[in-house]
C-alpha cells in the first residue's frame, strides 16, 4: 500500500512539474514577445528652437549616414489662419547634436504633416499638404520636396489631387505608394495611389479601405501591409497591390508600422488622448501586444521610427511638462528621440 502511495505522488509531481514547467514557459514567451526596454529619450526640439508654441507631426529617417527628422512648427495644432504652420527638417551624425538644414513655407496655406522618404534615384524626398487659407474651391492641396544631400532642397512642387491627401509615403521597387483620403465630402474615403518618381502621381486602387491616416510597409517577398487610423483595420496584398485582405486591429492616431529584420512588424501611435504606445502587430490575425508607452501627455503622438543596430529610434510630440496653455491642445508642445530596445 504505502508503494502504491508513492507511486502515486511521483506521478502527481511529475505531472505537477511538467504544468509548472509550462506556465513559465509560456510566461518568458509572453516576455520575450512584449519586452521592450527605453534605453534613452531626449527632447530635440521646441519653443526655444523654433520661437513657435506647437512643434508637431514628426518623421524620422536615415539618409546618407545622417539622422533626418521632419516635422512642423505653428502656432496651433489646428490648421487654417490658426495654425499658419511650417515645415522644418533638421538631421544629425549622431543623433545627438542637430541643425537645421531645410524651413518650408507656401504662402497660400498652413502646412501639415511632415513626411519623409528616400526615391528610387536615391533623393531624400519630403511631402506634405497645406490646408488654404481661403479655400475657393479646394481645402487641401499635396507639395513634395526633394534634395540631393539632404541640405539643398528644390522648390515646392504640386503633386496628386486637390482635396485628397496622400499622408505618407512608401518607396518598393522603383515605386512610391501613398494613400490619400478625402478632406471634404465623404471623408472616410481613401484612394490608393502611386508613382515613380514621386511628381506623377496616379490612382492605382480608386475605392481603398475606409478611413484616412496610413502607413504602408513591405516585406521582403513584396506582400504589402497597411496600417488605418480610424479605419481601425490591417491590410495585407500581394503585388500588383490590387486587392487586399483586412483584419481588425488597434486602432493608432499618426499610425507608423516598420519592419524589422527578424520579421517583427512594429507600430506606434496615440491610442487615447496624451499617450504615445509602440505594440508589435500580427497582420495576419491584426492581434496586437503592447510594448512600452513612451513619456507623453495632452497633445502628442505622430511618430517617426527607425530599426538601426538592434535599437529602435522612435521620434514623436507631446505637450511639454510645463505646457499650461491651450487647453486640450496643450502648448506648447516639443519634440522628443527615444531609443527602445526590443
Amino acid at each position: 500500500m504505502k508503494l502504491i502511495k508513492n507511486q502515486i505522488f511521483m506521478k502527481n509531481l511529475v505531472f505537477s512539474l511538467i504544468i509548472l514547467t509550462s506556465i513559465i514557459t509560456h510566461a518568458q514567451e509572453i516576455e520575450a514577445i512584449s519586452n521592450a526596454d527605453l534605453i534613452s529619450i531626449e527632447k530635440v526640439w521646441g519653443i526655444e528652437q523654433s520661437g513657435k508654441p506647437h512643434n508637431a507631426f514628426t518623421d524620422l529617417i536615415r539618409f546618407k549616414d545622417y539622422w533626418y527628422l521632419g516635422f512642423r512648427e505653428a502656432l496651433k495644432h489646428h490648421g487654417g489662419l490658426e495654425g499658419k504652420g511650417r515645415l522644418r527638417v533638421i538631421r544629425s551624425k549622431d543623433g545627438e547634436n542637430w541643425e537645421s538644414c531645410g524651413i518650408f513655407e507656401i504662402s497660400e496655406g498652413d502646412l501639415r504633416d511632415a513626411k519623409l522618404s528616400i526615391t528610387d534615384d536615391n533623393q531624400l524626398m519630403l511631402n506634405s499638404a497645406i490646408q488654404v487659407y481661403n479655400p475657393n474651391p479646394y481645402k487641401h492641396k499635396n507639395f513634395a520636396w526633394f534634395s540631393n544631400n539632404g541640405e539643398d532642397w528644390g522648390d515646392p512642387i504640386q503633386i496628386a489631387e486637390n482635396n485628397v491627401w496622400i499622408w505618407s509615403v512608401t518607396w518598393h521597387n522603383g515605386v512610391a505608394y501613398g494613400v490619400g483620403y478625402h478632406t471634404v465630402g465623404p471623408t472616410s474615403k481613401t484612394r490608393l495611389y502611386r508613382s515613380e518618381d514621386g511628381i506623377n502621381w496616379e490612382t492605382h486602387v480608386s475605392e481603398f479601405y475606409k478611413g484616412n491616416e496610413s502607413s504602408i510597409v513591405f516585406k521582403p517577398n513584396g506582400t504589402a501591409i497597411c496600417l488605418m487610423r480610424t479605419g481601425n483595420a490591417i491590410g495585407m496584398s500581394e503585388p500588383p497591390y490590387k486587392e487586399w485582405n483586412w483584419k481588425p486591429t488597434i486602432n493608432l492616431g499618426g499610425p507608423k508600422i516598420i519592419m524589422l529584420d527578424d520579421g517583427r512588424f512594429i507600430a506606434g501611435g496615440r491610442t487615447q488622448w496624451g499617450t504615445m504606445v509602440l505594440f508589435e502587430i500580427d497582420p495576419e490575425t491584426g492581434e496586437s501586444t503592447e510594448l512600452i508607452k513612451l513619456p507623453a501627455n495632452g497633445d502628442s503622438s505622430y511618430p517617426g521610427m527607425v530599426y538601426h543596430e538592434g535599437i529602435l529610434w522612435v521620434s514623436y510630440y507631446t505637450s511639454s511638462d510645463n505646457a499650461s496653455e491651450g487647453g486640450r491642445y496643450l502648448m506648447p508642445t516639443e519634440i522628443r528621440l527615444a531609443k527602445v530596445k526590443l
